[in-house]
């Protein structure tokens, strides 16, 4: 009896074990992101899923080399869409807003839907969390909410994805709005004709829709 008792406890604590190692490599991954700017700031957000690991709406500061960060932000400042491809890592450094270093790479375009590699192995910091949002327990919206994120003097807004369909947006305001905002709207395509018909006047920096279907 005492064997089958130890012989038990060493069963549990290796299922304990093999558990927690596979959630902990679940969040260890590919993880890309499209980048735009807040005048000299770069900015992260993440590409995100409604599966985990990737459910999470996340924003970063970062930082790079400074002549790799000039020819992001004149890049980003005439229009291309640029995308970030780190190095595996543990996405919950994200999550948990921490301070760390990766080496990238920078796609001109979607890295995932024919995006051209432009620079690789570029040192990223991640300097600061500017916005989190878990993708659980969604509901469909009968509305498009959006949050506010206001950095120095750019003002962005995010659309807070919701159970499918939905989407995954960024719009930068040309004045800055006092609290999150709600359109009449759950579908991306209306959004600037709703922004414009309230007086708001918004540029649309990055739409994702084919993977919130």
């Amino acid at each position: 009896m005492r064997i089958f008792f130890l012989q038990l406890l060493l069963f549990c604590a290796t299922s304990l074990h093999s558990e927690q190692t596979e959630h902990q490599h679940n969040y260890i991954g590919s993880h890309g992101m499209v980048l735009f700017n807040a005048g000299d700031t770069l900015l992260a957000s993440h590409l995100p899923l409604y599966r985990p690991p990737h459910d999470y709406q996340l924003v970063y500061q970062l930082a790079l080399p400074a002549a790799a960060q000039q020819a992001l932000l004149t890049s980003l400042r005439s229009g291309q869409q640029l995308t970030l491809l780190p190095q595996d890592f543990d996405l919950r450094q994200m999550i948990e807003g921490k301070v760390f270093h990766l080496s990238a790479a920078v796609y001109q375009g979607h890295f995932e839907r024919n995006g051209r590699l432009w620079l690789d192995n570029v040192q990223v910091t991640f300097a600061r969390q500017l916005y989190s949002r878990p993708l659980q327990q969604l509901t469909v919206a009968s509305a498009a909410h959006y949050d506010v994120i206001n950095i120095a003097d750019s003002h962005f807004l995010l659309h807070r994805i919701a159970a499918a369909p939905s989407f995954d947006q960024i719009l930068q305001l040309e004045q800055p709005l006092a609290a999150p905002l709600i359109l009449p709207a759950t579908d991306a395509s209306t959004t600037l004709q709703h922004l414009s018909a309230s007086g708001i006047h918004a540029t649309q920096l990055y739409l994702e829709t084919a993977d919130f279907q």
